[in-house]
């Protein structure tokens, strides 16, 4: 593994802590808080279905994140 190589998995390993997934959670459950007032208009300039589509992405990868991990976990 080169140095730009090592470089870069320290940093994503210092993303993906506790504090960043907790404002991960936070963003979305402010943006359900502001959809369940249906008060989106003040939160975002994203169309309805540009939020749609952000949402379906993020929900997609994350089952897919939660599949390939039980998949390495069964394959170690």
């Amino acid at each position: 593994m080169n140095k730009l190589e090592l470089v870069l998995k320290e940093e994503t390993h210092s993303i993906y802590d506790t504090a960043t997934m907790e404002a991960l959670f936070a963003c979305i459950d402010r943006l359900h808080d502001y959809a369940a007032a249906g008060r989106l208009h003040e939160v975002t300039t994203l169309s309805t279905e540009e939020l749609q589509g952000w949402l379906e992405d993020l929900i997609y990868t994350a089952r897919e994140t939660l599949h390939e991990m039980g998949t390495t976990r069964r394959g170690q």
